[in-house]
C-alpha cells in the first residue's frame, strides 16, 4: 500500500513535468498567431521583437516551474526517517533555484536589449547614422554584466549569504583592480566618450595619425578594429584615438575629392589640355557632375607643366579606382591627341677648357 502511494507521487511529478513542458509549448504556439495578430494592426515592430523573445524562454521558464511542483510532491512520498532522499530533494531545490533566476536573467536581459536595439534602430533610421551598430554591442555587453550581477546578488541573498559584507570587499577590491588597470579603465572610458562625441562611426574610412588608413570595423570596450587595404586588423587603443588626429573620410559627407596630376611638356596648348582632361571627367560614370572637375596649373616644373584634374566622386571608397581610371584614359587620349607627357631631363654642356679661356 505505502509503495502504491510513493509510485503515484512520483508519477504524478512526471506528469507535472510532462503537462509543464506541453504548456510551454502550446503557449509558444499561441505567442506566435498573438506576433502575426499583431504585426497585421500595427506598424511597430517592438512588440514583435518582444513577443518572438518571450517565445525562446516561454518553454524554458514552463519547465522549471513544473520541476518546483514535481519536488513538492515527491516530497510528499518520502517519509520523515529518509533523510538520504530529503536531503537530495533539497539539493535539488537549491540548484532548480540558481537555474531559474538565471534563466529568468537571461530573458530580462536578452528583453532589455531587444528593447534598446530598437530605440536605437530609431535613432539611426532619423538621423542617418550607425548609431545602433556602434553603440549597440557595447552597451549589450554592459547590460548583461548588470543584470548577472543582480542575479548573483539575489541568489547569495537567497541562502543567507551576508550582501552588506560582501559589497564592501568588492568595493575594496574594485579600488584596487582600478589602480592597477589604470589603462584598461581609461580605454573603456573613452570607448563611451567616442560613442557620445562620435568623430567616427562603423563603416568609416579614417586616417590614423601614422598615416595609416583603413575602414571602422567595431568599436569595442577596450579597442577599435580597424581594417586596412592589406585585410588586416589595426587594433588601436580608445585612449589614443580620442587624444591624436583623426581623419575621417566619409564624414560628414561621403563624396570625397579624387585628383590627378600630369605633366605637359612646355611649349603645349594648355587650353586643349584642359579641355581634354575636363571631357574625360565629365564622361566618367564615378565622377560627380556637381561640382563641377575643375584643371588647375600647379607647377612650373623644369621638365614641363604640371596640371591638376580636381574630380569629386560620391563614395570614399572609390576614390583609388576613380584616380587610376583617370590616369589610364588621361594616357591613351594625350596619345591620340598628340600632347606630349614629358620626361624628367637635364642638359648637360660640356665647356672646352682653352675656348673658356678665349671667351
Amino acid at each position: 500500500m505505502f509503495e502504491n502511494k510513493i509510485l503515484n507521487h512520483i508519477v504524478i511529478a512526471f506528469i507535472i513535468i510532462l503537462s509543464s513542458y506541453i504548456i510551454g509549448k502550446i503557449l509558444k504556439y499561441l505567442l506566435k498567431f498573438i506576433s502575426k495578430y499583431i504585426s497585421s494592426r500595427t506598424k511597430n515592430t517592438l512588440d514583435d521583437q518582444i513577443i518572438n523573445e518571450a517565445r525562446k524562454h516561454i518553454t524554458l521558464l514552463c519547465v522549471l516551474l513544473g520541476i518546483y511542483f514535481a519536488i513538492q510532491e515527491l516530497y510528499k512520498a518520502i517519509l520523515p526517517t529518509d533523510t538520504t532522499t530529503s536531503q537530495i530533494l533539497k539539493y535539488s531545490e537549491i540548484i532548480l533555484y540558481i537555474v531559474a533566476v538565471l534563466a529568468i536573467a537571461r530573458f530580462v536581459s536578452r528583453l532589455i536589449e531587444t528593447i534598446f536595439k530598437w530605440y536605437m534602430d530609431e535613432v539611426s533610421d532619423r538621423t542617418r547614422s550607425n548609431v545602433s551598430a556602434t553603440i549597440a554591442p557595447l552597451t549589450n555587453k554592459l547590460i548583461r554584466v548588470v543584470i548577472f550581477l543582480i542575479g548573483i546578488i539575489v541568489i547569495l541573498d537567497h541562502f543567507g549569504i551576508n550582501i552588506g559584507s560582501l559589497l564592501v570587499s568588492l568595493g575594496v577590491g574594485s579600488l584596487a583592480i582600478a589602480l592597477a588597470a589604470q589603462d584598461t579603465l581609461a580605454n573603456m572610458i573613452a570607448g563611451f566618450v567616442i560613442m557620445l562625441d562620435r568623430p567616427f562611426r562603423v563603416g568609416d574610412r579614417i586616417q590614423l595619425p601614422t598615416g595609416e588608413t583603413g575602414d571602422v570595423v567595431e568599436i569595442g570596450l577596450r579597442s577599435t578594429r580597424i581594417l586596412n587595404f592589406d585585410n588586416n586588423y589595426i587594433i588601436a587603443p580608445n585612449a589614443d584615438l580620442i587624444k591624436s588626429k583623426i581623419i575621417n573620410y566619409a564624414f560628414p559627407f561621403e563624396s570625397i575629392r579624387a585628383f590627378v596630376d600630369v605633366s605637359v611638356a612646355y611649349g603645349t596648348n594648355i587650353e586643349k589640355a584642359r579641355e581634354v582632361l575636363l571631357n574625360l571627367a565629365n564622361s566618367h560614370p564615378d565622377v560627380l557632375k556637381e561640382p563641377m572637375p575643375e584643371v588647375f596649373v600647379i607647377d612650373l616644373a623644369p621638365y614641363g607643366i604640371v596640371l591638376r584634374l580636381n574630380t569629386r566622386t560620391d563614395e570614399f571608397k572609390k576614390k583609388w579606382v576613380v584616380e587610376t581610371s583617370l590616369r589610364e584614359l588621361i594616357y591613351k587620349k594625350f596619345q591620340e591627341e598628340g600632347i606630349v607627357i614629358p620626361l624628367p631631363q637635364q642638359i648637360v654642356k660640356i665647356v672646352n677648357e682653352d675656348e673658356s679661356k678665349t671667351t
